[in-house]
C-alpha cells in the first residue's frame, strides 16, 4: 500500500446541500419494504428503529406504530460516490479517480489487500451531512431548549402517495407511499493535497448541481432527489512552501488570512489558513477566483 509521506496542503470545503426536490427518507409502509431508505436516521442501537404494522381489518398494511432514535443524515460514503461517479464521467480518466478517491487491489499471491503496491489510500473525505440548522437537529435530541409541540418526525418529514401504472398492463399497481424532507444539509469534504484540476473538478460538480443535473438517493426517476450545492465555507491549510501538488501563492490573494487557524514560528508559516473571500458561484459571472483557476486571468 502507497502510504502519505507529506502533507503539503488541505482543502476542507464546507457544502450547503439544498434540496430542490423532495429528499427520500423511505420507500413503502409495509414490513417489505419499510427499511428501504436513501436517507436514514441515526440509531442508538439496531432496535432504535420499530414498526409495527395492522395485519388486518381496514387498516391493514398501514403503520400502528413508529419509534426512531436521532436524527436524519445523509451518510459521506452516498456523497463520496457521488462526487467519484461524477469525476469519472468528467475526465473519464481511471488513474485521477484512483488517485483521488483511492484504490484496492488484492494480493494474487496472498489475498491481502493491505499489502499490495498497486492500492492507494483515499485523499478525498465526505463527512455525513446533516441539518444546516443545529437548531433543527437539537429537536432530534432531548433538550429542553429547543422542544416543540411537534416531534422530529412530524416536524421535518412529509409523506406523499401515489399511484404507479404497470406500462405493459396499463393496470394500476398497489400505491406507494414516501416518506421525504426538503430540509437543507451540511457536509464537510476534506481532501488531503489537493491539485489544481481536482480544485476545478469540485467546481465543475456545484456548476452542474447549480444547472439542476445533480441528484442523490433513491427514486431519482420519480422526481426525488435533486439538489443544489451551495459553498458555505471554502478553507485551505498550506503546511511549508512546497509546490508538487498546487502553487497556492498564485491564488492566495482571492483568500484572507485566518491568523487564528494559522501556526508560526517566528516570521514563518508551519501553516497557513487561508479562506476563500467571494463563495458564490454563478454560472453566468464567475468569481475572479473562478476566472483565475481556470486560466482566464493571467
Amino acid at each position: 500500500m502507497v502510504k502519505f509521506l507529506e502533507l503539503e496542503n488541505r482543502m476542507i470545503l464546507r457544502l450547503k446541500i439544498k434540496p430542490l426536490s423532495p429528499l427520500l427518507i423511505k420507500l413503502g409502509d409495509n414490513e417489505e419494504t419499510a427499511g428501504n431508505r436513501a436517507f436514514f436516521t441515526t440509531t442508538e442501537s439496531p432496535s432504535g428503529l420499530e414498526i409495527k404494522m395492522y395485519k388486518s381489518g381496514d387498516k391493514k398494511g398501514e403503520i400502528e406504530k413508529e419509534t426512531r432514535v436521532g436524527e436524519i443524515y445523509i451518510p459521506g460514503s452516498t456523497l463520496k460516490g457521488l462526487f467519484r461517479d461524477r469525476f469519472f464521467e468528467m475526465y473519464k480518466d481511471e488513474n485521477l479517480e484512483n488517485e483521488l478517491f483511492g484504490m484496492t487491489v488484492r494480493n494474487s499471491e496472498t489475498g491481502n489487500k493491505d499489502n499490495n503496491e498497486k492500492s492507494r489510500k483515499s485523499r478525498f473525505f465526505a463527512q455525513d451531512a446533516y441539518f444546516y440548522q443545529d437548531s433543527k437537529r437539537c429537536v432530534f435530541y432531548e433538550n429542553d431548549k429547543c422542544k416543540n409541540e411537534k416531534g422530529p418526525i412530524e416536524e421535518f418529514i412529509k409523506t406523499r402517495a401515489i399511484t404507479p401504472i404497470d406500462h405493459f398492463s396499463s393496470k394500476v399497481v398497489a400505491p406507494l407511499n414516501f416518506e421525504y424532507t426538503k430540509e437543507d444539509f451540511l457536509t464537510e469534504i476534506i481532501v488531503n493535497n489537493i491539485k489544481e484540476k481536482e480544485i476545478q473538478g469540485l467546481f465543475f460538480i456545484i456548476r452542474d448541481s447549480i444547472n439542476k443535473e445533480i441528484r442523490i438517493g433513491n427514486s431519482k426517476t420519480r422526481g426525488f432527489g435533486l439538489v443544489e450545492f451551495e459553498i458555505d465555507d471554502l478553507r485551505i491549510e498550506k503546511y511549508g512552501n512546497n509546490k508538487k501538488y498546487i502553487d497556492i501563492d498564485r491564488f492566495e490573494k482571492y483568500f484572507e488570512i485566518n491568523e487564528g487557524e494559522s501556526i508560526k514560528l517566528g516570521d514563518k508559516y508551519l501553516r497557513k489558513s487561508l479562506h476563500l473571500k467571494d463563495k458564490k458561484v454563478d454560472v453566468n459571472a464567475p468569481s475572479e477566483f473562478i476566472k483565475a483557476l481556470f486560466g482566464e486571468v493571467k
